[in-house]
């Protein structure tokens, strides 16, 4: 919140309140011990106009901004914003990795590959092996699917964790099963495969237009309280809806934790320190950047 309220140029006392009223939001639903999820019905504000959107798209249209049609078939749209050219030796080894996955599954002809590009996806996905795949689905042109293959890698803050953590298959199974955890309902094919000796997250294509359009505040700031609203209570349900699982705490201790106050004040605090520190790195980045220190191959 505090970094991405920056760029909307909001005053630092803003930036304060939002945090203070998602953590107030997510205590607060904490503290039902009820685990429930956004509905459009109940939603407000900019949360509401994106569920509405949703609601109304249609496959074609989705997959017309992502693909382009000649006559009944598709390919990835290649435009350097969402999706790069995949190399010869990366195509390859999709197609053969798809290949064997399909031949596995009850209806291998849906998951025929018609087209493999990289997927650029956020600053949490640099550096990572990630491609959006184009398959047969029901049929094309139209009943065609997108799916985002991506690197699991080790989550950062590991190396820094005191409390000992459960032992998994692998990176991507740990991923994989804290989101079906935490999700009410994950996203279709979400499951943990390998290619070569790498893991990777399969799942359904999340379109990148599925995200509340923050910059529309237009100054009133209740649209935006209402949003870290939603964003707090959403965080809440998924940790009750994840407890009890592998020595993580029971829905009684999370409901007590709620009704605390000592600890809001300090993860808002937190929060600053670790916005700042992130500035900082940002900085250091981009001098590097324009030292030339990338283009040495480094």
């Amino acid at each position: 919140v505090r970094l991405g309220m920056c760029e909307l140029k909001m005053a630092p006392s803003g930036i304060a309140d939002l945090c203070g009223f998602f953590v107030a939001s997510y205590a607060r639903e904490l503290a039902t011990g009820k685990a429930r999820w956004v509905e459009r019905e109940t939603s407000e504000g900019p949360v509401r106009t994106l569920l509405g959107t949703i609601q109304s798209r249609t496959r074609a249209t989705f997959l017309d901004t992502r693909t382009q049609r000649t006559g009944k078939r598709r390919t990835i749209r290649i435009d350097g914003h969402r999706a790069l050219a995949a190399s010869d030796v990366q195509r390859q080894k999709v197609h053969t990795f798809m290949e064997d996955f399909a031949a596995q599954q009850s209806n291998p002809d849906f998951f025929q590959v018609l087209d493999v590009a990289r997927r650029i996806a956020g600053t949490g996905s640099l550096g990572v092996e990630r491609y959006v795949i184009l398959v047969r689905g029901r049929g094309s042109p139209d009943g065609n699917f997108l799916l985002d293959l991506k690197q699991a890698l080790p989550a950062s803050l590991i190396p820094r964790l005191k409390v000992r953590q459960p032992e998994w298959k692998s990176e991507a199974h740990r991923v994989v099963a804290l989101q079906h955890r935490v999700q009410a309902v994950s996203m279709a094919f979400l499951q943990p495969v390998r290619m070569g000796r790498r893991v990777y997250i399969l799942r359904a294509l999340q379109p990148s237009e599925d995200r509340v359009a923050l910059q529309h505040w237009h100054g009133k700031l209740a649209r935006l309280e209402s949003v870290m609203g939603s964003m707090g209570a959403a965080v809440a349900w998924g940790h009750l809806r994840a407890g009890g699982r592998e020595g993580s705490a029971i829905a009684d201790e999370l409901i007590a934790f709620g009704t605390k106050s000592r600890w809001k004040s300090q993860i808002v605090h937190i929060a600053e320190q670790c916005a700042a520190q992130a500035q900082r790195d940002w900085l250091t980045y981009a001098q590097a950047y324009d030292d030339g220190y990338f283009t040495n191959g480094l």
